[in-house]
């Protein structure tokens, strides 16, 4: 309830600051413009008034339009104050660049338009600083000056644009972080209890397998007991009816079990501790005729493989009591180091009915799930009639079972694949978090970092052009000293330094000679108003020459 009325709050709270913000920036452009002049710049104003009007109408929708629309109308304005087209330099539409700036890196993700904007709009301002140095004739100082202005300009560009968009960038990633966290959250819940539910599937079916498994062979050694019961019966009697009813009962009983939970079969079912001769020996019990031949111990019933022994030598006798009642059965098994070889082979009915009746699978029904679970252990199962020379025409099940499956990991080169369950997903929560998190650090260091990179790098290269154009304007006094009143000036220009100081920066020098022309020159490089030399030409030749010392 708390969070809906605090959504709702700030659905409206956040137009309403936009459009104050924007009424703000708008009056104080026109008071900009209107404060201290005596003919109000109507067309300026509107110009810029309408501009500001156009990015507020577009910052929700179009971010970058916006930005580029008061990018281009403060240019145009700076550009034209420097000309001398308007009076004044406005600065509110340079603000406003700022909130643009950050709205576009908040609602897009994009970055080369933005700088694509700013390097044209320092283009444009450089080209336009240079076309009024050779319009206006400045000569070479003058004009790297202004070089140095531009790059102030330049600097403001960046810092008005770059800056607030990478700022804008970060918070947009801060705010996915715990967007992020909070869907990772829930995926991470759905997915636990996704992995209940397989747990649950999973555990029912070895159930449902070990029921398959015992029960089915539990019946069927019942149906070999109620067919010895019939036969010793005599013909006629009710116990051989009986007999033959249970035993009949006892058949249909088994297919029904296979057909409702046979198809659940998964894994090993877990395993068993009955070892086999304990299975044969059941068996026996029963009536059937089994007998068990071994070379080597019996494997571990509580190892993989031991389990998958345990589950042929069960499902073959279930099928030759069912199949074949009556044959004899021989278990064959072999231990040969780690792998276990299996054979289960019987002669078939004594009244000479196929060891595989109609409907029945080629190799036996419930051997697909049997084949499958050796296979996945890394063995091999052979299912079919008996081989030429053995007695009678029975059926064999013949098996290599290793005691352990092989390593998947090893086998797919060494590389072991993430778990599935909880442990899994909170790998990837971690992964994802702090992905984002590294993201938003990064964005964050850029905001900072670029920002504070091209301030130093303008600065730098701004104060080193300046204190090279300083020195190149300072005339040593050992320099001045060897000037005389009268010298031709072409011997005087050996003697001067690279560049004269302008003469409109000496705001209180005295009037020059009649006739003449005066340069002047730094007596030597200094913060404030160092003195400087004044030399001045008449005819081709110096006239006078003096230090002009200037006042605070």
């Amino acid at each position: 309830m708390r969070q809906g009325t605090r959504e709702t709050a700030l659905r409206w709270v956040r137009p309403a600051a936009g459009a104050a913000l924007w009424t703000l920036l708008g009056v104080s452009t026109v008071v900009e413009l209107f404060g201290s002049r005596d003919r109000p710049p109507l067309f300026e104003a509107s110009v810029l008034v309408l501009a500001l009007a156009s990015a507020a109408l577009l910052s929700r929708s179009h971010p970058l339009t916006a930005l580029g629309v008061m990018l281009s109308a403060s240019v145009l304005q700076m550009a034209a104050s420097a000309s001398l087209l308007v009076e004044t330099f406005v600065i509110t539409p340079w603000l406003a660049l700022l909130p643009l700036g950050f709205l576009a890196g908040l609602r897009s993700a994009r970055v080369r338009p933005v700088t694509v904007m700013a390097a044209v709009a320092c283009a444009f301002t450089l080209a336009v600083s240079v076309t009024l140095g050779l319009v206006s004739g400045h000569d070479t100082r003058t004009f790297l000056s202004g070089f140095v202005d531009w790059l102030g300009g330049a600097l403001a560009i960046a810092l008005t644009t770059l800056t607030p968009l990478l700022l804008g960038r970060y918070r947009l990633l801060h705010g996915r972080l715990s967007q992020d966290g909070w869907a990772i959250a829930e995926r991470m819940e759905r997915a636990r209890a996704a992995d209940a539910d397989r747990a649950r599937l999973r555990e029912r079916a070895r159930i449902a397998t070990r029921m398959h498994d015992s029960l089915g062979h539990d019946l069927a050694l019942i149906a070999v007991r109620a067919a010895a019961l019939e036969m010793s019966a005599p013909d006629g009697s009710d116990r051989r009816s009986a007999a033959g009813e249970l035993r009949t009962a006892a058949h249909e009983a088994n297919l029904r079990l296979r057909e409702v939970i046979g198809v659940l079969r998964e894994g090993d079912g877990g395993g068993t501790a009955e070892p086999v001769a304990a299975l044969v020996r059941r068996a026996a019990d029963a009536g059937m005729s089994v007998r068990l031949l071994r070379e080597g111990p019996d494997p571990d019933p509580a190892t993989p493989g031991g389990a998958a022994v345990h589950r042929v030598v069960q499902e073959s006798l279930t099928n030759a009591a069912k199949y074949a009642p009556g044959a004899e059965v021989t278990v064959r098994i072999v231990r040969e180091g780690d792998l276990t070889r299996v054979s289960v082979l019987d002669t078939g009915a004594p009244d000479g009915r196929s060891a595989l009746p109609a409907g029945r699978g080629a190799d036996g029904s419930g051997l697909p799930g049997l084949r499958s679970l050796v296979e996945g252990l890394g063995g091999g199962l052979d299912t079919g009639p008996a081989p030429e020379g053995a007695p009678g025409r029975g059926f064999s099940v013949r098996a290599s079972v290793p005691d352990a499956p092989p390593d998947r990991g090893s086998e797919a080169g060494g590389s072991e694949a993430s778990p599935a369950g909880p442990a899994s997903g909170t790998s990837e929560t971690r992964r994802a978090h702090t992905e984002v998190r590294e993201r938003a650090r990064r964005r964050l260091v850029d905001a900072v970092a670029v920002p504070a990179s091209l301030g130093a790098g303008v600065v730098l290269a701004g104060g080193a052009l300046l204190w090279w154009i300083g020195t190149s304007s300072v005339l040593p006094p050992e320099r001045y000293e060897r000037i005389s009143v009268g010298d031709d000036r072409s011997l005087v220009e050996r003697e001067l330094p690279r560049f004269a100081y302008p003469p409109r920066s000496v705001g209180d020098r005295p009037p020059d000679p009649a006739g003449s022309e005066c340069s002047y020159y730094l007596v030597r490089y200094e913060n404030g108003l160092p003195p400087v030399y004044r030399l001045c030409f008449a005819d081709g030749v110096l006239v006078a020459k003096d230090e002009v010392r200037r006042s605070e």
